[in-house]
């Protein structure tokens, strides 16, 4: 079994007026992504409006960092919206639901300890459940009351052992990101623009 873990985001967007008037979404996403950023257009997005946080460029970076952090103070900021795709097997079985943020990457270092306890991601809707049974980790997608999107299967089961090698994975590449928006350091008057952005708990 292969698994991943990918860091996507859902970047932030200028809402221009003149296109207020366009009623097909997936369109008016597509011109908004355009007309805020130089070089993501060129990116495939995955469930429709999120984009893998590895392939921005520093430019857009940069873009996204002043659209989502406007004019607050970013440690007044939460973390960039978006969370964790898993692939098993090269194909995404689970993506980051409404609402969800990067710094859910807290919730899954918590699978590293082989004694946790069950828990929910902590902000996005629905969430998944965690919880370990023997040597899997159980997945619950329980669509009750709101249903995941897209559909997803309401059991997956992950082998731990695989798993927390690709919770590692993510947290090594995250730390590569993390160095470039930390350029941005002085510029928000913050000792890690990172910090605020990815790992705030």
């Amino acid at each position: 079994m292969k698994i991943e873990l990918v860091p996507l985001i859902e970047l932030p967007t200028f809402k221009f007026p003149d296109l207020n008037e366009i009623t097909d979404i997936d369109d008016k996403n597509r011109l908004l992504i355009e007309r805020n950023y130089s070089e993501v257009k060129n990116l495939k997005p995955f469930n429709e409006h999120q984009y893998k946080l590895s392939e921005i460029s520093y430019a857009d970076l940069k873009k996204a960092i002043e659209l989502h952090v406007s004019d607050l103070p970013i440690t007044d900021s939460c973390a960039f919206f978006g969370g964790y795709g898993l692939k098993i097997n090269d194909k995404f079985v689970l993506f980051p639901q409404c609402c969800g943020l990067l710094s859910e990457i807290n919730n899954w270092k918590k699978i590293l300890n082989e004694n946790f306890e069950p828990f929910y991601l902590s902000e996005c809707h629905p969430s998944p459940k965690f919880k370990k049974e023997g040597n899997e980790v159980i997945i619950e997608c329980d669509s009750t009351y709101e249903a995941f999107y897209p559909r997803t299967e309401s059991v997956i089961k992950v082998d731990y052992e695989t798993l927390t090698l690709a919770i590692k994975n993510v947290c090594a590449e995250l730390e590569e990101i993390s160095e470039k928006l930390d350029t941005f350091n002085a510029e928000y008057g913050t000792e890690s623009v990172s910090e605020n952005l990815i790992w705030k708990e």
